[in-house]
């Protein structure tokens, strides 16, 4: 019990502190087409990045590409449409051979995000990178590298995860600084005020 207080106690004397949102956990636009390139290398993303935001509660929309978002975004009465573009999406693979042989594989894409904040389009252009090693003996592994097929999977949800906090982050509602309301409310409920910085 003490334990459990303590480590409490330490937390939110580091500075780490729960935080909430003013407003309700919903998006700016409901609906997101997911325009991915059609190759070997970038397809294994599509299912991760639409299960993910799916989770999140997004209408992920198929089979779009940029041109059609911009034009059902330019319609009168139509209903907007985010997008998230990825492109580019590639790997690489570092080698460094000793007694075992220290592989780190590299997933890179460039992603593009498209949202509609106060009525008007904005585009967002990151590069997004990804990485994982791991150690390979080939001289005991009688099969091929499977270990190497096993960390691309999870560098393929790792970007998609990455992607998914990004466009999360850009999509949501923008509201105050918690801090100040924090001390209006304060200020209302209670007769005085203490402010501590933190350590």
């Amino acid at each position: 019990m003490f334990a459990v207080l303590g480590a409490t106690a330490g937390l939110s004397g580091c500075g780490f502190q729960l935080r909430g949102y003013n407003a309700p956990m919903l998006l700016n636009v409901a609906k997101t087409a997911v325009i991915i390139e059609d190759n070997r290398t970038s397809f294994p993303l599509k299912l991760p990045l639409t299960q993910r935001l799916e989770t999140l509660g997004v209408d992920v929309i198929e089979n779009m590409t940029a041109a059609n978002v911009a034009s059902n975004n330019q319609q009168a009465g139509a209903e907007p449409i985010a997008a998230i573009k990825v492109s580019n999406v590639r790997f690489k693979r570092y080698e460094l051979v000793g007694v075992l042989t220290e592989i780190r594989l590299v997933l890179s894409a460039d992603v593009s995000y498209q949202t509609i904040e106060n009525g008007k389009p904005v585009t967002l252009t990151n590069a997004i990178q990804v990485e994982r090693s791991y150690q390979y003996n080939e001289a005991s592994v009688s099969t091929d590298d499977q270990q190497g097929d096993q960390i691309r999977d999870w560098l393929y949800d790792s970007l998609a995860r990455r992607i998914t906090d990004q466009y999360v982050a850009i999509s949501l509602p923008k509201v105050p600084p918690a801090t100040h309301n924090a001390v209006q409310m304060s200020k209302e409920t209670a007769p005085t005020v203490v402010v501590m910085p933190k350590p």
